[in-house]
């Protein structure tokens, strides 16, 4: 039960954040948006990594299923690229707004400012 509410949230995370993005015209609420819609695909696949009744995957636990340290490692992989491409598209966005004295993406789009 806990995987389907684990992956009832990460979709319904997944949707805010893509609104969000759609929605909103400032580029800081934008790498918001993008940063709760990865959250969403992170804990969808945590959500369906879940096994009931397994062991953690620790020599000399004993006899049982153990659990799988694979999606383990691509989540953890995911959130570090997470983080160093918010970092840079914060960065970016702070050096944009310096050039341009914007962050309306409509406004950046059609080159008036």
């Amino acid at each position: 039960m806990e995987s389907l509410s684990g992956l009832g949230l990460s979709v319904a995370l997944a949707l805010l954040g893509i609104w969000t993005m759609v929605v909103r015209r400032n580029l800081v609420w934008k790498l918001l948006g993008l940063n709760v819609a990865s959250g969403g695909g992170i804990l969808f696949l945590v959500a369906l990594s879940h096994r009931p009744g397994v062991r953690p995957p620790i020599v000399g636990l004993g006899p049982g299923p153990a659990a799988d340290a694979l999606p383990q490692a691509l989540v953890l992989t995911a959130v570090v690229i997470h983080f160093a491409t918010l970092a840079l598209a914060l960065a970016l966005v702070i050096l944009l707004t310096e050039y341009r004295h914007t962050q309306d993406a409509r406004k950046l789009e059609e080159g008036s400012v």
